[in-house]
């Protein structure tokens, strides 16, 4: 029995072409996923600046005894702080729709007091469609953040 030597070791082109599917595969599957992490954190973050901000302006009118105004600009995807007539903050959100205000005029006051003019809610909106809502109760000025509506909607 003759055993042929010349044979040569290797892949052909089939396997190779399925290893190949395979790996585009999940490397397509894992950047979809990648990438819907890194919008819910993006998202996550403007709430979390939102909600930062609104308890930092409502100590501040507090402490140094002067009118805040913050003017919410859902157009533009920013917002700007007013200490009395001067601008002292304009926020850009980068890749996050500011979606809706329910506030009136789109303006937050807060009295010399801290106590806001009214409570209300901010819509916040990723590239993806997730909502976020940064809600501030009146009187108190309590701001959290929630996935679901204020239960007054």
């Amino acid at each position: 029995m003759i055993h042929s030597t010349n044979r040569t070791k290797g892949y052909t082109l089939i396997e190779l072409t399925v290893v190949v599917g395979i790996i585009s595969l999940l490397l397509g599957l894992g950047i979809n996923g990648l990438d819907y992490l890194i919008q819910w954190n993006k998202l996550n973050t403007a709430a979390a600046l939102l909600g930062s901000e609104l308890k930092n302006i409502h100590s501040r009118a507090f402490y140094e005894g002067v009118y805040y105004k913050l003017q919410f600009w859902p157009s533009l995807d920013r917002y700007r702080v007013y200490k009395q007539t001067e601008l002292v903050d304009d926020i850009i959100l980068k890749d996050i729709d500011l979606f809706n205000t329910n506030f009136t005029d789109n303006n937050l006051y807060f009295y010399p007091n801290g106590v806001p003019g009214q409570g209300g809610t901010v819509t916040l909106k990723n590239r993806r469609g997730k909502i976020l809502y940064v809600i501030m109760t009146p009187v108190t000025a309590r701001v959290r953040v929630s996935p679901e509506p204020p239960e007054n909607w």
